[in-house]
């Protein structure tokens, strides 16, 4: 008997919603209370605002040579105020918008499966849009990394 080949799997591509957003709407306390932001979110955008020494050598005869010395991971996140949503309530909370300093730091945990990422960080830009009055009032914010992120696995 022959035998047969089977057909070569392909590869799917990630789904976003597969990873998802938590923010600690209790900061300062001894256990973190995470909000999902996923009931908010339409669109994350991640980015890691590398710091880079660009340098040229002489031995290079004018070409140029760049290393990354740093970073800051930005996460903006936009969507919809809901609400009754406890990410919505606690960053719409006139503490958190309209304060600054401690008032604007908490934790962000992103998690996609068992992958976990928890960063210190600052929200910025908190921005209730408005708009149009037949569509939701949007919402954006600027979440910033402090320091490096703790990655780990999910139990």
């Amino acid at each position: 008997m022959a035998e047969v080949k089977l057909p070569e799997n392909k590869v799917a591509p990630e789904i976003n919603y597969e990873t998802e957003a938590f923010i600690n709407v209790k900061p300062g306390q001894e256990t973190a209370d995470w909000a999902s932001m996923a009931a908010l979110t339409k669109n994350m955008a991640q980015t890691l605002n590398e710091v880079l020494y660009q340098a040229n050598y002489y031995a290079d005869k004018g070409w140029g040579s760049t290393e990354v010395t740093g970073a800051q991971m930005t996460l903006t996140v936009t969507g919809d105020v809901k609400t009754g949503d406890k990410a919505v309530e606690y960053l719409l909370s006139e503490e958190v918008m309209f304060g600054f300093g401690e008032k604007r730091k908490t934790h962000l945990k992103l998690q996609k499966g068992n992958k976990v990422i928890i960063w210190p960080v600052t929200l910025a830009n908190i921005t209730p849009a408005y708009g149009d009055s037949n569509q939701p009032n949007a919402l954006t914010v600027t979440i910033h990394g402090n320091g490096a992120p703790s990655v780990s696995t999910a139990v």
